[in-house]
Formats: C-alpha cells, sequence, structure tokens
C-alpha cells in the first residue's frame, strides 16, 4: 500500500477499437458537456455502494494515427463526434496506477468518468487511513524533513502532471510543516535548474549542521534548518558524488570524472553561516546570499586528486586506525583502485578538537598509499575494520589490503544452498553491510542473504524485497 502510487486520474477519454480480438483505444477530443448530460451520466451508474467495473485493455498493438504534441504525452487525433449510445458505450476513461518498486505503469479503464472517479476515490481513501494507522501506531520507517522547498527546480517541473496527494503521509506532513513556517513569505526563485546527483550532511568546526548537495551546476549548501539558505559554494560542472572528512575539514567531490579536494573553511566559513544567521526568516530564507568568502589563510586552493578524468567513486571509510580514501579508475573492464590518505600538516597553532573528540587540522596534501586491481567491472566498496567488499560484476568480493587476494561470497557449493544460488544469478549486488559481530548482509537488486563472517550463508531465508532496489545503505550503522 505504501509503495502504490495514483499517477493520473484525469486522462483524455478513449475509443476502444471496433475490431474483433485488438484491444487498441484511440485518444478523443469530446464536445463541451453540459450539465444536464453530466447528470444522466451519474444516473446510469449502478446503484452498488462500490465503484463500478475496469477494463484492462493492451495499448501496444493501437493501428490509429495520430499526431504527437511536444512536451505532451498525450495524443491528438481528429476531432470524434459522439452522437449515438452505440459510440458512447465505445468510450473508456483510462487512469494510471505505478508501483514505486517497478518499472511498470498499469492502465486502467472505466466505462464512465464517474465510475473512474469512484475508483480513484476508494484508492486515495484506502490510502489515508493506512497513513493515518501507521501514524498512530508509530509504526512509519522515517520521518520527513523539507532541506529544500524552493532553491532547486527542473525546466520539465512546469510541463510535469501534479502527482496525487495524499493526506497524512509523512511527505504530506513535512510539506505542511514548511508551509507553516514560511506562511505569509514571498516564495523566493530557484537558485538552481540543473539535475540534483548527490548530497552529504556534516558538522563544521563548533557543531553547526550543514547539509551539501552536488548537481550539474556546482555543489550548493545550507544550515540543516534553513530549507532556504542555500548558495553556491562551488562553480563546477557535473558532481556525482560528494563527501566530507570532518577529521581533516576536507570536502571530497567527483566532477566530471576527476576527484578533487577542497578546503571546508574555503567554501563554507563558519562566520556565515552559523545558526543564528540560518534561522534568520526575514533575511535568510528570501534572499540567496552566499556567504563572504575566506580571507587569509583560509584561501586555499582545491587538489586534484586523480589524473585523467577516469574516477567512476570513491570510498572514505577507517581501516586499522587509519582514515583512507578509495577511488575506482576505469581500465577498460577492469579496475585499478588508488589508496589515498590525507595527512596533517604541523601548524604553530594551537590545534581544535571536534564535537566528536577527533583532532582538528589542516592538511595540504593527500598521500599514495596503496594500490591494487580486480579484473572485472566494479559497482561499490565498502569498508570494514580490516578488509573490504567490491559489488563486481561476478558478485561481491572480500579482501584485505595486506594480501590483496580477493575471495567470492556467498559460498553457494553446498546442495542446500541451490535455491539461493539460483536466486541471485544475474542480479547486480550492491553493497555488503555489518549486522552484528559474527553476521553482515549481502544486498543484491532483489534480495538479501545472510552470511557470517567466513561469507557461509548463515540462515536458510532472505530477505526478500519489494521491487528492484538500485541502491542500499543501513540506517543507524556505526
Amino acid at each position: 500500500m505504501d509503495l502504490l502510487v495514483l499517477e493520473s486520474t484525469n486522462d483524455d477519454p478513449v475509443v476502444k477499437s471496433n475490431i474483433k480480438g485488438i484491444g487498441a483505444v484511440t485518444t478523443v477530443t469530446r464536445p463541451n458537456t453540459t450539465a444536464q448530460d453530466a447528470r444522466n451520466n451519474r444516473a446510469s451508474i449502478s446503484n452498488g455502494t462500490g465503484p463500478g467495473t475496469l477494463t484492462h485493455t493492451n495499448t501496444s498493438g493501437s493501428t490509429s494515427s495520430s499526431i504527437s504534441t511536444p512536451g505532451s504525452t498525450k495524443t491528438i487525433v481528429p476531432n470524434t463526434i459522439l452522437e449515438n449510445s452505440r459510440e458512447t458505450e465505445r468510450l473508456l476513461y483510462p487512469f494510471r496506477i505505478k508501483h514505486l518498486g517497478k518499472t511498470e505503469v498499469y492502465l486502467l479503464y472505466a466505462s464512465t468518468a464517474q465510475i473512474r472517479q469512484d475508483w480513484c476515490d476508494k484508492i486515495i481513501e484506502a490510502k489515508t487511513r493506512h497513513a493515518a494507522s501507521l501514524f498512530r501506531q508509530n509504526a512509519e520507517p522515517f520521518r520527513l524533513r523539507v532541506v529544500a522547498d524552493a532553491a532547486f527546480a527542473y525546466e520539465a517541473m512546469s510541463s510535469t502532471p501534479r502527482t496525487i496527494n495524499i493526506p497524512g503521509t509523512p511527505l504530506d506532513r513535512a510539506a505542511k510543516e514548511v508551509e507553516t513556517r514560511f506562511a505569509g513569505q514571498a516564495r523566493p526563485n530557484p537558485i538552481c535548474r540543473a539535475s540534483v546527483n548527490c548530497a552529504t550532511n556534516f558538522h563544521q568546526p563548533y557543531g553547526n549542521p550543514m547539509i551539501a548537495v552536488g548537481t550539474d551546476f556546482g555543489v550548493f549548501i545550507t544550515h540543516r534548518d534553513n530549507p532556504r539558505g542555500w548558495f553556491r559554494a562551488i562553480v563546477i560542472n557535473r558532481v556525482t558524488q560528494i563527501a566530507v572528512l570532518e577529521e581533516f575539514s576536507l570536502l571530497i567531490l567527483i566532477a566530471e570524472k576527476s576527484l578533487i579536494a577542497y578546503h571546508l573553511d574555503s567554501v563554507c566559513p563558519v562566520s556565515s553561516t552559523t545558526p543564528t544567521s540560518a534561522n534568520n526568516s526575514s533575511a535568510t530564507n528570501n534572499n540567496h546570499h552566499p556567504p563572504s568568502p575566506a580571507s587569509g589563510q583560509h584561501q586555499r586552493p582545491p587538489q586534484k586528486l586523480s589524473g585523467a578524468r577516469d574516477v567512476a567513486f570513491f570510498a572514505t571509510g577507517r581501516m586499522k586506525d587509519r582514515h583512507l580514501v578509495f577511488y575506482k579508475k576505469r581500465e577498460g573492464v577492469s579496475s585499478i583502485f588508488k589508496v589515498l590518505e590525507p595527512v596533517y600538516q604541523k601548524s604553530t597553532t594551537t590545534s581544535s578538537r571536534s564535537r566528536f573528540g577527533f583532532k582538528k587540522g589542516t592538511t595540504e596534501f593527500f598521500r599514495d598509499f596503496d594500490e591494487f586491481y580486480i579484473p572485472s567491472e566494479t559497482y561499490h566498496i565498502d569498508l570494514f575494520q580490516n578488509s573490504l567488499a567490491i559489488a563486481t560484476a561476478r558478485g561481491l568480493e572480500v579482501m584485505t589490503l595486506d594480501k590483496k587476494v580477493p575471495f567470492s561470497i556467498p559460498d553457494l557449493r553446498a546442495p542446500e544452498c541451490a535455491s539461493i544460488k539460483e536466486r541471485i544469478s544475474n542480479q547486480r549486488p550492491l553493497g555488503m553491510f555489518r549486522l552484528n559481530e559474527n553476521e553482515f548482509l549481502l544486498v543484491f537488486e532483489e534480495v538479501g542473504i545472510y552470511v557470517n563472517k567466513h561469507g557461509d550463508v548463515s540462515r536458510a531465508v532472505v530477505m526478500e524485497f519489494v521491487g528492484k532496489a538500485k541502491q542500499a545503505t543501513l540506517w543507524g550503522e556505526t
């Protein structure tokens, strides 16, 4: 029920083909309907309490000529004037339903406009009741909060039909909260109309919670509690991945397939993003003024960490008490991984400590730490204390930096694992996550497999996903 979406409720009516055995439909343009016609249509509906019947028609074999209009998903055909009841009976009224976990869109047809509306009303009513039940039982997996209500927009948004809103859902409550917060204030214009590709959250020194978003138009930053305080901090094209190393005050990103590091105090000065200014609705919320640039010693240029434009992705984490950065360079169908380590620069000034107790310093460079080769296409990497897991075209490979000898998991050679082996065949791995000291979850596109620390299957059951996943993360991971 949560993933069921009502995509449309007022599509143009269509005419069912009169050729026997062909379920084609053609969009028509109807003449204006009078009030008397509408009353006659309502009078012809069955007196039952539920909606009328639906027809699911295969539209792939349509043979009618049509003209597509730019920017529209609808089709214009010559006007059809319906002058008798026989032609009226051939009219069908479509509406679309989509499951968010799947790619298919189900196109359903009702025999009258009123029956279609009845079905849509019943679906909305059922979803509203379901949302209220989840909220009442505190069973919602997440609570949502709007981080940007006006800063980002797409050119195609003006022509995209509005989605059907379901009252009482986490999304509906979050939208109402931000509307209440800025009630009576003019809505600011968007500051970015490019594609949003990635995002991360971090804390500045002294604990300011911030959000950074990577787009095709650069990096935008705001205080976490200020949905209208966004400013463009980095002017660069096609940012596809972004992360912040708080311990080293560094922001790392991939832009145009190059790995680049920025000093955090140069792109996001603390003095311009204090909680006081972030919560000033009269000034900050309505004007996207960028913070004043850092001056003096804080104006440090970015550092390009990779060579040619061939970086696909990177990952950061701690291994054996070292903070490391792994990034993948593509070489044909194989993958070369380079490992970098940020290095503290010695300073005569007193170093500070972050809110987590880590030593704060300044870094002027990364040093090469290691390098290894995987003879396969790779998609993702997960770092653990002593090892790492790489999602490849062959499955999940686990290795250590000491030996660099990868081995595949899960081990499915046992006869009792035959069904699991068949279930994950031809599925792309998405990641490996630690559940506890002795068990991990291997995530594929449609299922999750439980394994022990040796890579053997630890549970006979698999975690079946609703739909096909593209990415995965473990909420609450430490």
